[in-house]
């Protein structure tokens, strides 16, 4: 090999050299970019998370307040109607399928706990349900008039005029009207307005 072939080929390797070294600038320099990019997205990663858990806190206790505001008003509403059995009503959050699970329960104070349409009478059951199908409603911001259809059918006669004492005091305190079709005389001395229907000639006739 001559001087110059040398001469050349050693130019090469230094093309070469030079080169490989600018790649490998190239890839330190990228390598470094994408460690910063790491970097940045676990800060952002761990962020989200703090705020996840500030967010999942934030609901906890919103969840909370509203489960212990209609806990109350349930066990009012049971209080006022069955003023001889010490009731209460329970909601019961469970997490479950990715969701909050809920059940209800009502306890008799120191005698029973369970599901009210196994471990109650009728007439407890139709006061229950109505109250929390007003808080539904409330909770939609549905319309504030409600059409009740022989709702306290199973309600002993004894806890009648209560539970029209509980709807005349839910009626002025949230503002609601209640149209109740009943058969119940002693639920009418509650009303504001009484309506007697009967078939004449085969038509409703209204007194």
């Amino acid at each position: 090999m001559t001087l110059v072939e040398l001469k050349d080929n050693l130019e090469n390797v230094e093309d070469i050299l030079n080169e490989l070294s600018f790649s490998r600038k190239e890839n330190i320099s990228y390598q470094e970019g994408l460690e910063r990019e790491i970097s940045s997205l676990e800060e952002e990663i761990s962020l989200l998370d703090k705020v996840s858990l500030l967010y999942k806190h934030l609901i906890d206790t919103q969840l909370d307040k509203k489960k212990e505001k209609i806990e109350k008003l349930v066990t009012f509403g049971l209080k006022t109607v069955f003023p001889d059995q010490n009731l209460k009503f329970h909601i019961n959050l469970d997490q479950k399928y990715n969701g909050i699970y809920t059940t209800f329960t009502t306890e008799k104070v120191g005698e029973a706990i369970g599901n009210v349409l196994d471990s109650f009478g009728g007439g407890l059951v139709n006061v229950e349900s109505f109250l929390l199908r007003i808080i539904t409603l409330f909770q939609a911001n549905l319309s504030p008039f409600f059409f009740l259809d022989e709702s306290f059918s199973h309600l002993s006669e004894e806890y009648v005029p209560n539970c029209g004492e509980l709807l005349k005091k839910l009626c002025q305190d949230l503002g609601i009207t209640v149209f109740l079709i009943t058969h119940q005389q002693l639920m009418l001395n509650s009303a504001d307005k009484v309506y007697s229907a009967s078939l004449q000639k085969g038509a409703l006739v209204l007194k």
